[in-house]
């Protein structure tokens, strides 16, 4: 039998080798254990800051969206006061403009009517005379010896935005164009500034220039008759430009106590040349010294024998 003495060195025997073996297996294991407790501390602070950046953007996030709210109701404001300042601005007159300007253009009497305006309207009036400033007939505007037309800027909006600035209306007259085509009922006339002025036009022919009628809304009628035409000149054109060399056919005063509102003024017979350009020359005005108001014109004669009186290669089929 064995003794109690050797059974407990027997275990502490034992116990000694397998702690001696698992020391041996840890030492060999610790590199790997090391390297697994390394990575997962470095794991959970990854962890860790991972969610403290996804905290950081979630709060940078809200912040572009209140920076985007704020910014798109500047943006609105920005399109409400650009809208504000397109309903004023010159494009929504400019187009009634040209609506009117189409309407009298596409309503030319015919050349050889005249018209006298009473109470009741316009009514024809027959004449004899051919007109060879009729623009149906292919008469034309000759725009650099024709002062400018009439034109004023008014304050119609003030910003809210300092960098916007205020907006200015422009207000102009009818183009020179009107002249040829005016029915003379009340605004159908081309103004340009001041008492003085002058219109150059392109007859339709070349032809021998023997008067010109000159047209006016009544004094009846007239909102302001003070700007009508009074002294003028006409002359027979060479050559075109704010300088005109030409020949003086005729004076005359036009006048608004006549009961005849188209007046017709003759060229002497020892002036009588032929013309395909005339120049008309306003010297004065019957009172108005911000504009005068031409409403129309026509110019009579017979056609010249020379060959380019018919102008056949420019000329309208009348």
């Amino acid at each position: 039998m064995s003794s109690p003495q050797s059974n407990n060195q027997k275990s502490v025997g034992t116990f000694g080798k397998q702690a001696a073996i698992g020391w041996k297996y840890l030492k060999q294991r610790w590199l790997g254990v090391s390297v697994i407790l390394i990575f997962i501390i470095i794991l959970n602070h990854k962890h860790s800051s991972l969610k403290e950046q996804v905290i950081i953007l979630e709060k940078r996030l809200q912040v572009l969206q209140d920076q985007g709210s704020k910014t798109a109701h500047q943006v609105q404001d920005l399109i409400d006061s650009a809208v504000d300042v397109a309903l004023n601005s010159p494009f929504k007159t400019a187009i009634p403009e040209v609506e009117d300007n189409c309407k009298i253009a596409s309503s030319v009497p015919n050349p050889t009517t005249r018209f006298r305006a009473n109470e009741q309207g316009t009514e024809p009036i027959i004449s004899p005379r051919k007109d060879f400033a009729s623009f149906s007939a292919g008469a034309s505007i000759i725009e650099p010896s024709t002062s400018p037309t009439w034109a004023h800027h008014r304050k119609t909006h003030t910003s809210r935005f300092p960098f916007i600035g205020d907006n200015f209306q422009k207000i102009s007259g009818s183009p020179p164009l009107t002249v040829l085509v005016s029915d003379l009922s009340v605004g159908a006339c081309w103004p340009f500034h001041g008492t003085m002025g002058q219109i150059a036009i392109q007859l339709s022919r070349t032809i021998w220039v023997e008067g010109i009628t000159l047209g006016h809304v009544p004094q009846s009628l007239a909102y302001d008759i003070q700007t009508a035409p009074k002294q003028f000149e006409l002359w027979g054109m060479h050559g075109t430009g704010p300088e005109v060399d030409g020949n003086l056919l005729l004076e005359g005063s036009y006048s608004i106590d006549s009961s005849n509102n188209l007046q017709e003024f003759s060229v002497p017979k020892t002036k009588l040349q032929l013309h395909s350009q005339v120049l008309l020359k306003i010297k004065s005005n019957h009172g108005n010294p911000d504009f005068t108001c031409i409403y129309r014109i026509q110019v009579h004669g017979e056609l010249g024998d020379m060959p380019d009186s018919h102008r056949s290669g420019h000329v309208v089929p009348t």
